[in-house]
């Protein structure tokens, strides 16, 4: 049995999901479904546009790639891309989600041409739920969840790139190994909890001064660690001792109740010679145990 042509757009617009109807040349020839607000906008006012009237010149431009290129293999072609409705002419005030959303398309060709041009299927899935979770999942495997911080795995990776890069084009990069001052002492007479408080708010200090290409990292326990590319080890020094101060002087502010809390940190640079980014971790390592043997609260 078969469906009355008179049904078939109204099955088309009961579909969950918008379907848009695209010429060779990105004309919008028909748009059915995707009617539930809380994931889609009406789309239907796109009808006898262009995407290069629609949409900007670069998101333009790839639409039409991907319409041509699933036309010249002839077949289903999926993609992912973030769209919001703001980029869309036409869409700016239309009912729907304000933030910017990820969709899955998928690029289908008709079989036969309309007025004359080719054409596809596109339809669109709304997949923002599954990339919002898939990027939280993604923080939560290299942040430290007491910090905020980039964790162990998160320094390993970016140390292994910063040394490529120090091994390829001569870059200057330095690392910074941190230690609390007494950090035990903290926790056995104020309690863990105000030892993790004095921890995130070091976290918090050092993000507050880093430049945007540093990285900050939980090494683990009371450790920190800074990896200061294009940075020699002068100038790294320099910065060591600002965080230093900082460090004194916030947390003597946010705790006026207990000793004052001070850092020793141990400064290294990569440098000709090393094989890998262990090198300049373990130097800046052995200079750590230097500043606590010297006495904490120091640089060396």
């Amino acid at each position: 049995m078969s469906l009355p042509a008179d049904l078939l757009p109204a099955v088309l617009d009961a579909l969950p999901d918008p379907l848009f109807i695209l010429s060779e040349s990105g004309r919008y020839l028909a748009v059915y479904g995707g009617n539930d607000p809380g994931y889609y906008h009406d789309g239907r006012t796109l009808v006898g546009q262009t995407v290069e009237d629609l949409l900007p010149a670069d998101k333009a431009s790839q639409v039409l790639d991907q319409i041509r290129q699933s036309l010249s293999e002839n077949r289903l072609l999926k993609v992912e891309y973030p769209l919001a409705a703001h980029e869309v002419k036409g869409l700016e005030s239309a009912d729907g989600p304000r933030e910017m959303l990820w969709f899955e398309g998928h690029i289908q060709p008709l079989a036969e041409p309309i007025n004359g041009e080719r054409a596809v299927v596109w339809v669109a899935r709304n997949i923002t739920p599954r990339r919002d979770l898939e990027e939280k999942l993604r923080r939560a495997s290299v942040i430290d969840p007491l910090t905020g911080v980039f964790n162990r795995r998160k320094l390993l990776e970016v140390l292994a790139e910063r040394f490529g890069e120090h091994r390829r084009y001569g870059e200057p990069c330095a690392v910074v190994m941190i230690d609390v001052d007494h950090f035990k002492r903290v926790n056995d007479q104020y309690g863990h909890s105000v030892g993790d408080e004095v921890l995130i708010a070091i976290a918090e200090i050092g993000r507050g001064m880093l430049r945007e290409n540093d990285l900050l990292s939980r090494f683990g326990g009371e450790e920190f660690v800074l990896v200061l590319p294009q940075t020699d080890l002068d100038d790294a020094r320099q910065v060591a001792e600002r965080f230093r101060r900082a460090v004194i002087e916030g947390l003597a502010t946010h705790f006026p109740d207990i000793p004052p809390v001070t850092i020793s940190q141990g400064v290294a640079a990569m440098r000709e010679g090393d094989t890998s980014h262990e090198g300049a971790l373990h130097r800046a390592d052995q200079a750590l145990y230097e500043a606590k043997r010297q006495g904490r609260n120091r640089i060396v």
